[in-house]
């Protein structure tokens, strides 16, 4: 869940620290810059100026990706539809309910937004050469907090049968001009 509140800085765990990181989601740039911390569980923007944070888990983060959109910094898409009362709003999507009773916005403490939704971001460094360092942290975070889908506990690994290698290494032996097992191959 992603989590929007006070500002704040955490103390443990942290990877990557940066100041001075401008932050956009969507076609809305946050004013003004803030502190950039990748941490153990989550990645955590926070402006002091506007005492306000937002955290968000590893695993809502879908897609990150070096841009240069249109400077080098990083992109990242999260799997959420992301609210964040006085720094970025969208019209909230009514699933076919056209009067809509605004239930799905956001109070501003948390934004879960729809599992079908997502958000898209961009974290600009003051200089582009933090954009690697940056990425490299992003990385490590996501390694250490892999997406729960993605795991199967049930999931069995195939194991190769004494079989399965025989019929591998036959392959492995066929020869193209080896007529007799081609024959038919012309008609």
């Amino acid at each position: 869940m992603v989590t929007i509140g006070e500002a704040f800085a955490p103390v443990e765990g942290i990877i990557y620290w940066a100041s001075e990181v401008k932050l956009t989601i969507g076609t809305s740039v946050v004013e003004p810059v803030g502190d950039l911390y990748a941490t153990d569980s989550s990645l955590i923007w926070t402006c002091q100026a506007r005492n306000s944070s937002i955290s968000i888990p590893w695993p809502r983060v879908g897609v990150q990706a070096v841009s240069h959109n249109p400077e080098k910094c990083i992109y990242l898409m999260l799997d959420i539809n992301l609210v964040w009362p006085g720094f970025y709003e969208v019209a909230a999507q009514q699933n076919g309910d056209e009067e809509g009773d605004g239930d799905d916005l956001d109070e501003g403490h948390e934004s879960g937004g729809s599992e079908n939704e997502m958000t898209e971001m961009w974290l600009q460094p003051p200089r582009p050469e933090m954009v690697d360092e940056m990425y490299l942290a992003f990385r490590e975070g996501q390694v250490r907090n892999p997406d729960p889908g993605d795991i199967s506990e049930d999931e069995d690994y195939m194991e190769a049968e004494e079989d399965d290698l025989q019929e591998v290494d036959d392959m492995r032996n066929l020869q193209l001009d080896d007529e007799d097992k081609y024959a038919d191959a012309e008609e």
